[in-house]
């Protein structure tokens, strides 16, 4: 199974890493042990994964707290993750990220529990003098991630692989690319509000969501499958269409081309219809762009894959 890098992605979205890369990594884990979030037994394991790097990535132009809230925010959602994975039933992990939501609507704090505690000092960091309709945006995201996790254990405990347009549907918040997007939007305040996110702005944000985590997908296949996971755009490609993972695997990767190609006519339209021009729609575009990118380098060298 070949599975190397995608170099039409590689020659449409370039991309940078911040200065403070390698103290960004540093702090992130400095902060999960204050907050007992990581102990001995895990944090090493997190350390490897080098999330640090790809918040680095993903706003390489930004400061320093700023890169620090999602390095942050990755490291809590990659543990949610794989807390995940191990849960007994789908109810289980829908009470707990319930909690999570309560804490960033502020309903309860649930100060006994390391993990979510953490989860309230991040919200109080990332939230400080952010919009109440980015605020509501993001939280929103966060709730649409949980709510598609749910989904994949649900499938898990049935082993049943899902179709691929109900894979796609789904995929598009399970991998908390959105939640990205809206991080790199507070970062140097772009703030895009919502009565100029017309269709075409949604059209090509989507885009730009299907290139982040069907790239993801290709590059992590060989670990999802040595572990038997059934979320992956390649394995319902296979299941759906009867054929082996190689002819799979060319087949989502050709969906990858296509999409990028989509994405640059999207690109395209709304810059031409930016109308009366909008300063901040062209920032934010860039800093999704370097976000696809981020997303692609680091899933070349991660140890979480």
């Amino acid at each position: 199974m070949n599975i190397n890098g995608i170099p039409e992605l590689e020659n449409n979205f370039s991309g940078d890493i911040s200065p403070y890369a390698e103290e960004i990594q540093k702090v992130t884990i400095e902060w999960a042990k204050e907050f007992n979030i990581l102990q001995k037994d895990n944090s090493k394991k997190y350390e490897k994964q080098n999330i640090g790097y790809l918040a680095s990535r993903v706003q390489p132009y930004d400061s320093f707290q700023d890169v620090r809230i999602t390095s942050d925010f990755l490291l809590l959602t990659c543990m949610l993750d794989d807390y995940s994975d191990k849960v007994k039933n789908p109810k289980e992990f829908k009470e707990y990220s319930r909690k999570i939501i309560n804490v960033l609507k502020n309903i309860d704090h649930y100060e006994e529990d390391p993990f979510i505690n953490g989860w309230h000092n991040w919200w109080e960091r990332a939230r400080k003098g952010t919009p109440i309709e980015w605020q509501n945006r993001i939280i929103h995201s966060i709730n649409k991630c949980f709510e598609s996790i749910v989904w994949e254990i649900e499938n898990e405990f049935k082993n049943y692989v899902p179709n691929i347009e109900n894979y796609i549907e789904k995929r598009q918040h399970s991998g908390s690319v959105y939640i990205c997007f809206d991080l790199v939007e507070r970062g140097d305040a772009t703030f895009v509000t919502t009565n100029v996110r017309n269709k075409n702005f949604e059209e090509l944000i989507t885009s730009a969501n299907k290139i982040a985590n069907w790239t993801n997908d290709i590059l992590s296949l060989k670990k999802e499958i040595d572990n038997g996971e059934i979320h992956n755009l390649v394995i319902s490609v296979q299941k759906e269409n009867d054929c082996t993972i190689e002819e799979a695997l060319l087949n989502v990767k050709k969906l990858t081309i296509e999409e990028i190609k989509k994405y640059s006519l999207l690109k395209n339209k709304l810059h031409e219809n930016n109308k009366p021009f909008n300063s901040n729609i062209i920032k934010y575009i860039s800093r999704v762009e370097n976000a696809i990118r981020a997303n692609y380098e680091w899933s070349l060298t991660t140890k979480r894959f």
